[in-house]
């Protein structure tokens, strides 16, 4: 049986319409097109479709198949994600040595994702800056146009906010927000939006840096998630008070730290109390 009629069982044993499917991983049409076998979804597709059809990728490709023998990078490239997220680099630097024959024999988007990792050791293990951009840079011209690369992009872009180095920083998060396609992951293209934001309000240009994070707090009200909601918010209070907007400046502040409460980050709730209480004593002078 072909991948797409597998899908197509399996989507209508669970009673699940190809809209329902798509949501949030591609479109509608998109998941016509592969049931109709007019097109070979890429693996990364496929492991999301995966998920959502509550199956693993052998479902679709067997236990002998080339796919089903990426299983064991696939986890390992998910296990690093989830230290890369805690910033965790120590462990994500032993997960990378101590399975270094795996890594070795990784190839397509899994190669480059541990790649992209070791360009990452370079800065946040080794204190690298410069070997970290070299590699990043060098990685990022090999790439087709992906999420991947727009990861890779955002971390080109972060390497020189680091080196305070604005305008080289800010043409390459508007290449990445160029980049945008409506199935990618909310959650990078928000990444990417947020130190876009950073890196403009670093360079005075407030009006700019409103009108991302403007897109950027559509974006995650719009997936209904507190995802960087919280940091969206400060940033929006932050631009509104420099250009003298400072009611609406605290009423941005005050819902970023009703977000951070929630998500019981004392250290931002305590960093935009004072931030309110300044502000407040300013209002009433």
């Amino acid at each position: 049986m072909r991948i797409g009629e597998k899908i197509k069982n399996r989507r209508r044993e669970i009673k699940m319409t190809q809209s329902d499917l798509s949501e949030g991983i591609c479109t509608q049409a998109m998941i016509s097109r592969i049931e109709k076998r007019k097109v070979r979804p890429s693996r990364e597709l496929m492991e999301k479709l995966a998920e959502r059809l509550e199956v693993s990728l052998h479902y679709f490709y067997g236990e002998d198949s080339i796919e089903s023998r990426y299983s064991k990078t696939t986890q390992l490239s998910k296990l690093v994600r989830q230290h890369l997220e805690r910033r965790e680099y120590d462990t994500v630097s032993y997960l990378i040595d101590s399975n270094e024959e795996l890594i070795q024999q990784a190839i397509g988007e899994d190669g480059l994702f541990f790649e992209w990792v070791k360009g990452l050791l370079f800065d946040y293990r080794d204190g690298d800056n410069d070997k970290a951009l070299n590699h990043l840079i060098r990685l990022e011209k090999e790439m087709k146009n992906g999420e991947l690369r727009l990861e890779v992009i955002d971390s080109i872009g972060n390497q020189y906010l680091k080196k305070e180095e604005y305008d080289i920083a800010e043409k390459y998060y508007h290449k990445g927000f160029d980049m945008f396609s409506e199935w990618m992951n909310h959650e990078k293209k928000a990444k990417l939006m947020l130190n876009y934001s950073i890196c403009l309000a670093q360079q005075d240009k407030y009006g700019e840096c409103l009108s991302i994070v403007f897109q950027g707090l559509d974006l995650v009200v719009e997936q209904k998630t507190l995802f960087l909601l919280g940091d969206f918010l400060y940033y929006k209070g932050f631009c509104l008070e420099k250009l003298e907007q400072k009611e609406d400046a605290l009423s941005a502040y005050k819902q970023a730290w009703t977000i951070f409460d929630i998500q019981q980050n004392e250290k931002f709730t305590v960093s935009m109390q004072l931030t309110i209480d300044r502000l407040g004593k300013e209002l009433i002078k």
